[in-house]
């Protein structure tokens, strides 16, 4: 590997570095996107340098091109055009053009005060690949927009990533390696790197197995954190929440150590400096960034923003208190605005948009503003193929001053959905009512029974389809609610014995919600439990305090199989919890009592529904009996959901529950100590 401490210094342009021309284009280092045995780019980056019709593209970082393109034309320069060296390295540095390797497609970046040279570099690279394989940064820049914009190249321009899978995708993309076997994160728009803890913590078994490595790694830290590009970014930051930043001192220490640690000495000095730094930085990024993870809102968010140069604590999803999973997952749409107590919409403002704002100015009492947002990604894991699945967030304030945040979901099977599939018009607009009443059937019974549910209204859109003329569309419309689903919580809560032992009351209200209303996918049989309907309140201590069900998605599909037999599917999702708070460090005496409390949740909620339904003058057995009869409809269902609750024996659930070998951990192993 390369030592970072000489990678400026004396560099032979011979083996790997030796020039070589290719269409009048001198370059240095490996062919584009040339990969290892591995499959791997052996670089990830080059420079452009147009004025001496010169491509960089070794591995490292672009400072080090400019010192390669230095090297290589101090002969010419000193020579005949009798430049000095540190003349000859500016005029460079203001020629190089920086570009990233993505995939299969070359990132320019792009520099407003030097467009001329961006697109002279462009010129170059056209000599190689088409149009469509060369984007630019700068999309959030105004006068780089402007320039793509009268050359009619927007389309150019790199876009950012909007649903999860996309992001997941780029942050993959710019994993990268600079000089070392470290493995960085890259922001192609600022050149700077991002280092996380997990990445970090390699470095440490490196230190006893290949100790060479393990301090040039260390080197290439402390010198990238140290230095900043022409652009004024630093080269190298740590992953850390917004407005932190670490001291390097006791990291300086172990590579002092390191470096004066003759080879046949043990590491544990070196160890020790390295754990402090360590600790210090694990502190610092907190638990939701020690762990590299695609899955964790917390953790994708953070890095998205490093690594597009967003400071996550001014977005809009966090201005407005919305829980990470809505974190860069709103994309906010042309709307209109409020001028002189009038609506203005924008120009090419969507019908369906146009229609809600419409909505809420008739509704509301009277506007100050009002912004919808998309929903990119599906909150839930679940599979919605074949659903009518929009989702929207409308954010309100009104003339009093109020502010209110509402979610729409457009009806998942509405009149469209059952028109693409080959029902006539008129029958999809009357089962459309027909599933419309059920939605709302399922929601009275749910609290009617006294679970935690949310109330729901119905807005009516009328949109015309061509060939169809008006179709209404469908919108339940709830209040957004604070809060995180129970499948989204963070990792850091569960260390905390109070924590799990409060979710697991709630847990076990929330599997008695599924058991009694036979919430599961008519597609798959499988029960809807602890999968983004459960929603979780947290104290001031962020300690489980309420229960909030904001769907009944599933509601009702189940009215005959025993609770007993769906039991299980609520205790694999149970357990995942209870896992996480082992791997926290909590103790299995809190685990077991834990699954007491569940069980006696379960339990006490069933009894209490029991006794309200066989209780004197309950209307609750009779909820349906002015709906039609007939096997499947929402009275039939109802019938049979209440004779398996008359049927089940609350104390033998409880006993199913703390008796399950499911929620079973083994006892940590007892050490022995012989004399």
């Amino acid at each position: 590997m390369v030592d970072m401490t000489l990678l400026f210094d004396n560099i032979s342009l011979e083996g790997p570095l030796k020039p070589r021309e290719k269409m009048g284009v001198t370059f240095i280092g490996p062919d584009f996107f040339a990969v290892d045995e591995n499959g791997e780019f052996l670089s990830h980056i080059g420079s452009v340098f147009p004025r001496y019709r010169a491509i960089v593209t070794v591995r490292g970082i672009h400072a080090h091109h400019i010192s390669i393109m230095t090297e290589f034309l101090k002969p010419r320069t000193a020579k005949e055009d009798r430049i000095e060296a540190s003349e000859l390295e500016e005029l460079i540095c203001l020629d190089a053009v920086p570009l990233v390797f993505r995939g299969d497609l070359i990132i320019v970046r792009a520099d407003p005060a030097g467009m001329e040279n961006v697109f002279a570099a462009d010129q170059i690279l056209q000599s190689f690949f088409p149009k469509e394989r060369i984007q630019f940064t700068g999309l959030n820049i105004p006068a780089i927009r402007m320039e793509f914009r009268r050359r009619g190249e927007c389309w150019r321009m790199s876009p950012p990533p909007r649903s999860v899978e996309e992001i997941c995708r780029y942050v993959r993309a710019s994993k990268i390696q600079a000089g070392t076997g470290l493995t960085v994160y890259y922001n192609e728009s600022t050149g700077g790197r991002v280092l996380t803890c997990d990445e970090f913590m390699r470095i440490r078994s490196l230190i006893e197995q290949d100790r060479s490595e393990a301090l040039a790694r260390l080197r290439e830290i402390l010198n990238l954190s140290h230095c900043t590009n022409r652009w004024g970014s630093r080269e190298l930051n740590l992953l850390l929440p917004a407005g932190k930043d670490l001291d390097f001192a006791e990291l300086e220490k172990a590579v002092s150590i390191l470096e004066a640690l003759p080879a046949s000495e043990d590491t544990a000095s070196a160890l020790k400096a390295f754990d402090s730094f360590a600790s210090v930085f694990t502190a610092a990024a907190g638990p939701e960034l020690v762990k590299d993870d695609y899955s964790d809102p917390v953790w994708r968010t953070t890095m998205f923003c490093r690594l597009f140069g967003i400071n996550e604590e001014e977005m809009e999803e966090l201005a407005l208190e919305l829980s990470p999973e809505f974190h860069l997952n709103v994309k906010w749409l042309p709307g209109a605005s409020v001028v002189g107590g009038q609506l203005r919409f924008d120009t090419g403002v969507h019908p369906r948009i146009h229609g809600l704002i419409s909505h809420y100015w008739e509704h509301s009492g009277g506007l100050l503003s009002i912004n919808i947002g998309q929903i990119q990604e599906s909150l839930s894991s679940r599979d919605i193929s074949g659903e009518e699945r929009e989702v929207y967030l409308v954010s309100m304030t009104t003339r009093d001053g109020n502010d209110s945040i509402s979610l729409l979901r457009l009806m998942k099977w509405d009149v469209i959905h059952r028109i693409k599939i080959g029902i006539p018009l008129e029958q999809a607009i009357e089962d459309t009512f027909k599933y419309r009443d059920y939605i709302f059937d399922r929601l009275r019974a749910a609290a009617k029974l006294g679970f935690p549910i949310l109330t729901y209204g119905e807005i009516r859109l009328e949109q015309r389809v061509p060939g169809l003329g008006q179709v209404p569309a469908f919108f339940f419309e709830r209040q957004y609610v604070t809060g995180v689903v129970s499948d989204k919580l963070p990792i850091s809560c569960y260390k905390n014995p109070d924590f799990i032992e409060n979710l697991s009351s709630l847990l076990g209200l929330a599997a008695a919600f599924t058991l009694v209303l036979g919430r599961v996918s008519f597609r798959t049989g499988k029960v809807f439990y602890d999968d983004g309907d459960e929603l979780i309140q947290l104290d001031s201590n962020s300690i489980p305090s309420r229960l909030v069900i904001i769907e009944t998605t599933g509601s009702f599909t189940d009215w005959t199989t025993p609770m007993h037999t769906l039991l299980p599917q609520c205790l694999s999702r149970f357990r995942v919890h209870l896992e996480k708070a082992v791997d926290s460090g909590v103790s299995l005496e809190v685990i077991q009592r834990s699954v007491e409390i569940f069980a006696e949740a379960l339990g006490n909620k069933i009894d209490a529904i029991k006794e309200a339904v066989s209780a004197p003058f309950s209307d609750i057995r009779s909820l349906f009996d002015d709906h039609p009869p007939g096997q499947g409809g929402i009275r039939d269902r109802w019938e049979g959901i209440i004779h398996r609750l008359e049927a089940v024996d609350a104390r033998s659930l409880r006993n199913d529950v703390v008796n399950s070998p499911q929620l079973r951990f083994p006892q940590p192993r007892q050490s022995t100590i012989s004399n």
